[in-house]
């Protein structure tokens, strides 16, 4: 049986927005993935001082986001199994649950792989996929220096793939909500359309 290649995105998704989708499609094409799965996170560990909406609400906009993007799936894990969302947990679960016969790929920004050993469990959640780093252009030859600090300690599951840089944040995107702008041109049109019928961000 194909060994498959899963590529994982984690996060708030409060909302979420074209440069995931983006990111999410530009790894999955360079690394030859046959799929990229979504997992809203529940209460991110890194962000516990912050207010978010409610995970019911960015499970939606992260489904109606993706729906009709190929490749592209969601999971309720982080949801169902409720607290805090830990990496470790989650890449545990489906290790088990798929079994050794496949390969995950994890994707995260290049500031937060620097934090990686900050994480809980970091010694056995690097066991578990390969890492994904987005950079943006530029930042490349600085991502090499924390490769080689890795690769010191013996890790070297990790990939970097560089990425355009986009102008959009979630923050940005609910700040203009907030003020009446539009944000037609920054999140799918579902997700738009999801935030003016339930009045998100402006409660």
């Amino acid at each position: 049986m194909k060994r498959k290649k899963i590529g994982i995105m984690g996060g708030t998704f409060d909302p979420l927005h074209n440069g995931h989708l983006a990111i999410a499609r530009i790894v999955k094409e360079k690394l030859a993935l046959d799929e990229v799965v979504f997992i809203p996170d529940n209460i991110p560990p890194h962000k516990l001082a912050k207010h978010w909406s409610s995970a019911q609400d960015r499970y939606k906009m992260t489904e109606l986001g993706i729906c009709g993007q190929k490749g592209f799936a969601i999971s309720d894990l982080e949801l169902k199994r409720a607290g805090i969302s830990y990496t470790y947990d989650t890449l545990k679960y489906l290790r088990d649950s798929y079994g050794a016969e496949d390969d995950f790929y994890f994707i995260v920004g290049a500031d937060s792989l620097v934090q990686l050993h900050t994480w809980h469990k970091a010694k056995e959640l690097i066991k578990l996929c390969t890492f994904v780093a987005v950079t943006r252009p530029g930042f490349v030859a600085e991502m090499a220096v924390t490769l080689g600090e890795f690769k010191k300690k013996g890790i070297e599951n990790v990939v970097v793939v560089e990425t355009p840089e986009f102008p959009v944040s979630s923050t940005e995107i609910r700040k203009l909500v907030r003020e009446g702008k539009p944000i037609a041109e920054l999140v799918p049109k579902a997700v738009a359309e999801y935030i003016r019928q339930t009045d998100l961000y402006r409660r």
